[in-house]
């Protein structure tokens, strides 16, 4: 069994000591962190809820200075992501060589597992999203930018699927992590954009292989040598036309859409058939998923789960 249970809880600073409970509170939904306090009277309010390690926090936060240091990153040993979405007000935010201003409407996606300092002189109130480790792929995660492009309309599709997320009632665990797994696919295209289309035969040629690939990719008997067949292209071309539009080679890039396909539908609290997803995912076996899934995201799916629904009832249906 692996736990999972829907769960939502309302704070407010405690009126004789807020300063404390408040530092107690970000311990214990977030890690350690210091804070500075700007002024004698402090306030603040959060609405949390969570499933497993899937967590959305909207607070309301005083005048303060929030920061971690190497020492709380070692403490915690917490290498997850965040992801801040501002509701009213303007904070600076800075981690490693990025220092960036946030207000409304600019999305700020950081590392949980490296130092950070965020400061804000007036009331402030947004929402926090914990991203679990491992949840997006690592190498987007690793080289995204503090800002996120508030341009495009991936963005503000996301910063809309994780306000419905606060917005919503009357959540169950396993529909409650359905639209938080679905905010994180949002959040691992923003991170991947796709390579711009060019012009002429051999981006023509390759746009048409990168749809083939993913209309055909639950299929396990599907190969390069198919694909390309299916271009009337050969088999090295097909490798050449990806590669000059940016895209990884085409078996990689079959695995790459199979495995990240089959972790959309682990990443729900509910009861999963690990031969079945590996199979309609297009692997020919539940060995060469497991294999392919620790390639890419550096644990077994069974891990996965267990570490992203600890505590709540869910049927694992993974050996």
């Amino acid at each position: 069994m692996i736990g999972a249970e829907y769960r939502r809880e309302t704070f407010s600073t405690d009126d004789e000591d807020p300063a404390a409970s408040w530092c107690e509170y970000l311990r214990q939904r977030q890690g350690s962190v210091g804070l500075g306090f700007r002024a004698d009277e402090f306030r603040s309010d959060a609405y949390a809820q969570d499933v497993g390690r899937f967590q959305v926090v909207k607070f309301t936060s005083g005048a303060l200075d929030y920061q971690r240091s190497r020492r709380d990153v070692r403490s915690d040993g917490d290498n997850s992501y965040r992801l801040l979405v501002p509701l009213r007000g303007r904070f600076e935010f800075e981690q490693g060589d990025s220092r960036e201003i946030f207000q409304p409407g600019k999305l700020c996606f950081f590392h949980w597992g490296r130092p950070l300092l965020m400061t804000h002189a007036d009331t402030i109130s947004a929402l926090i999203l914990t991203v679990p480790e491992r949840s997006l792929e690592p190498g987007r995660a690793e080289r995204a930018s503090l800002v996120l492009d508030e341009k495009r309309p991936l963005m503000r599709m996301l910063e809309t699927q994780v306000r419905m997320l606060v917005e919503a009632e009357d959540w169950t665990a396993a529909d409650f992590s359905v639209a938080f797994a679905s905010a994180l696919t949002l959040l691992d295209g923003a991170l991947n954009p796709a390579p711009a289309i060019g012009s002429g035969k051999r981006a023509l040629d390759a746009e048409r292989a990168r749809l083939l690939i993913e209309e055909h990719a639950h299929d396990h008997r599907v190969t390069p040598k198919m694909i390309a067949a299916m271009l009337g292209i050969g088999e090295r071309t097909l490798y050449k036309v990806l590669q000059s539009a940016g895209y990884s080679s085409p078996g990689t890039l079959l695995r790459t859409i199979r495995v990240e396909r089959a972790h959309r539908r682990l990443s729900v609290a509910l009861p999963v058939d690990m031969d079945r997803i590996a199979f309609e995912e297009g692997f020919p076996s539940t060995r060469r998923f497991r294999e392919a899934y620790r390639e890419h995201y550096g644990q077994t799916p069974a891990r996965m789960r267990e570490q992203l629904f600890a505590g709540a009832r869910v049927e694992s249906g993974i050996d």
